[in-house]
């Protein structure tokens, strides 16, 4: 559990949009929870997580933001054949989003020597609701979606790692035909992958490269055809940590010219552990999101630094200054500070002493 308050010098741009440099600036407390539970009988192991933090500013017109995920994960059988069931629920609740997710997915998978085969099926039911540049004020009715995928792959098993291909195949089906703008969002998706993923000693590392094409059932979207990634990089070299990320996602809108945004994320965190009580994190992040079918796009860069200090019995005493810079969607420069301490707690509910921080860790 954890507790956090500070002050944000412009809380409408950090928390994801902004509309305009000159928001008046807010003092803010959090409150964030992250529970984790797991068990084993036999060949049947499970876990479930959830997590929920809000915000809320003291200065009056801004929205609480709120976030809750839940999940619930079960796996049965052995390296011949293995069921793994995953259900993930998702809300947030912002001043310029709204939206839910509900997923259900199955994966098969075998293991024959060093060979991996394994399908997965998935259906989902989203619901997402977004403030624009053009329509200033949330839609009179969300976008409902269902949505449909089935990836099949195979890999092989090496030492230290494990080396793939796969092929996500998916359809998206909206409630309404036409949106409120009169465009038709119904599309058809191939995305095939090719990944991998290493890990030895203090180092681990995952990448993964796709090309997405997608067919959008209204004559005024163009049809996607683009390059994404995803990759992560974890080291260890004590007293140091340093963990690397590069992201290029499709993302899901509302935005009455676009189809889809197409939005990369790149993040450096380095951490290190002084001694037994104290560490000192250093943060670098960049994002991009670009509004395909339209000349809109948004960046955002931030940096930061923080410091923890172990109080003992869980305790954990924080503190972080963050500076924010960026470019909104109507080409506005926007910038921000945010400063901020915490006070967090790690717990165990049986006498087994945990062995991971269980702490939930908010995005920046």
């Amino acid at each position: 559990m954890r507790l956090r308050g500070g002050y944000d010098s412009n809380p409408l741009f950090s928390t994801g949009g902004g509309r305009g440099s000159g928001s008046i600036g807010s003092a803010f407390i959090g409150t964030e929870v992250g529970l984790i539970a797991a068990g084993k009988q036999d060949d049947i192991t499970w876990n479930a997580t959830a997590e929920a933090n809000a915000t809320r500013y003291i200065a009056p017109g801004i929205d609480p933001a709120l976030v809750v995920k839940l999940g619930l994960r079960g796996i049965m059988g052995d390296d011949d054949f293995r069921v793994i069931s995953t259900t993930s629920f998702s809300e947030i609740d912002t001043y310029n989003t709204k939206s839910m997710d509900l997923a259900q997915a199955v994966k098969l998978e075998s293991i024959k020597g060093k060979i991996k085969w394994f399908v997965t099926g998935e259906i989902g039911l989203s619901r997402l609701n977004q403030t624009n540049i053009i329509y200033q004020d949330f839609l009179p009715i969300p976008h409902q979606v269902l949505r449909g995928t089935i990836i099949p792959g195979v890999s092989v098993i090496l030492s230290k790692g494990e080396v793939g291909v796969s092929l996500n195949l998916s359809m998206r089906r909206y409630a309404e035909e036409l949106d409120l703008f009169g465009y038709r969002r119904n599309n058809e998706r191939i995305q095939p992958f090719l990944f991998a993923r290493y890990a030895d000693g203090d180092l681990s590392m995952f990448a993964s490269v796709s090309q997405l094409y997608g067919i959008w059932h209204d004559i005024d979207f163009t049809n996607v055809n683009t390059t994404l990634f995803d990759a992560n990089l974890t080291w260890r070299p004590k007293p140091f940590t340093l963990e690397l990320a590069a992201v290029r996602r499709a993302g899901e809108t509302t935005f009455p010219l676009s189809p889809i945004t197409i939005d990369t994320l790149l993040t450096a965190k380095g951490t290190w552990q002084v001694n037994d009580k104290w560490s000192l994190t250093a943060a670098a992040g960049y994002t991009d999101s670009v509004y395909l079918d339209s000349p809109y796009r948004a960046t955002t860069y931030t940096y930061g630094i923080g410091a923890v200090r172990e109080l003992g019995s869980g305790y954990k005493l924080g503190f972080d200054l963050t500076r924010i810079t960026g470019t909104l969607l109507d080409g506005e420069k926007a910038q921000g500070y945010i400063v901020a301490s915490s006070l967090s707690k790690s717990f165990a509910p049986t006498a087994t002493k945990p062995k991971g921080d269980l702490v939930a860790k908010p995005a920046m």
